[in-house]
């Protein structure tokens, strides 16, 4: 379990990489078996969690005996978690595009 303070949230920093823990324990409902995914101790994987939840100030899962079920606010940052995700994958192919001479600009309009 987490422990939340309001402090730890001032100067929070979500990262892009728990960002795709968080996807990856909603998507298989235990963090064990997350860990397959993402290609890291399940120990990480916890701490990761927990570091998230402490920076959000709230719990994203309810952790039960078989594993783990979003709450309504884990459900809120799934939501964010995906379209943030898509949006820097988009980024990642407009550069990659871009580097191919392939790009062109929304703005060149």
């Amino acid at each position: 379990m987490c422990n939340f303070s309001n402090h730890s949230r001032v100067h929070s920093v979500v990262e892009l990489r728990q960002l795709r823990y968080l996807l990856a324990i909603a998507e298989v409902g235990h963090v064990g078996r997350a860990t397959q995914r993402v290609h890291i101790s399940q120990p990480a994987l916890s701490q990761q969690l927990c570091k998230l939840e402490r920076e959000l100030g709230v719990a994203l899962f309810t952790r039960h005996h078989r594993g783990v079920t979003p709450t309504e606010a884990g459900l809120v940052m799934l939501e964010h978690a995906r379209r943030i995700l898509d949006q820097v994958e988009e980024a990642r192919q407009a550069i990659e595009n871009f580097t191919r001479g392939d790009y062109e600009s929304s703005e060149a309009s």
